[in-house]
Parts: C-alpha cells; structure tokens; sequence
C-alpha cells in the first residue's frame, strides 16, 4: 500500500505533498513533468528566506505579500 503523501493546494496552480521526507511541489494540470522536491535542510532555508522578506526595512519589500491569505 502506497503512504499517504498530505497533498495541499497552496494557490497560483501550485499543490505540495509531503513523502516522508521531502516536500514536494508540482503544477498539476499545468505542467505534469515539472517537481520540485525540497528536503528538510532546503525547506529551512526557504523559510528563513521569508522571514528576510518579512524583516526589510519598509519600502524594500511590499509586506502584504507575504500576509496574504491562502487558499
């Protein structure tokens, strides 16, 4: 039996999925040959990444980008 992979929409057409190790991003519908698969080490840097963004001084970066809900 194949585990489960915790498959979400994260909006813009892009779906995460979660196979024990790696988060994986896809376009489904979109495009079927394209996976971006991001273990742990990457997803923190990612994260840290964001929270750059988050921290620069005001006119740098517009912050409502980030705060926007997702779907």
């Amino acid at each position: 039996m194949k585990p489960p992979t915790y498959d979400d929409y994260l909006g813009d057409g892009v779906y995460a999925s979660f196979d024990g190790y790696h988060i994986v991003l896809d376009l489904r519908g979109q495009d079927t040959t394209t996976r971006i698969a991001l273990e742990p080490s990457v997803m923190r840097a990612l994260a840290a990444y964001e929270k750059r963004l988050q921290n620069m001084p005001p006119g740098e970066f517009r912050q409502e980008q980030l705060d926007e809900p997702r779907i």
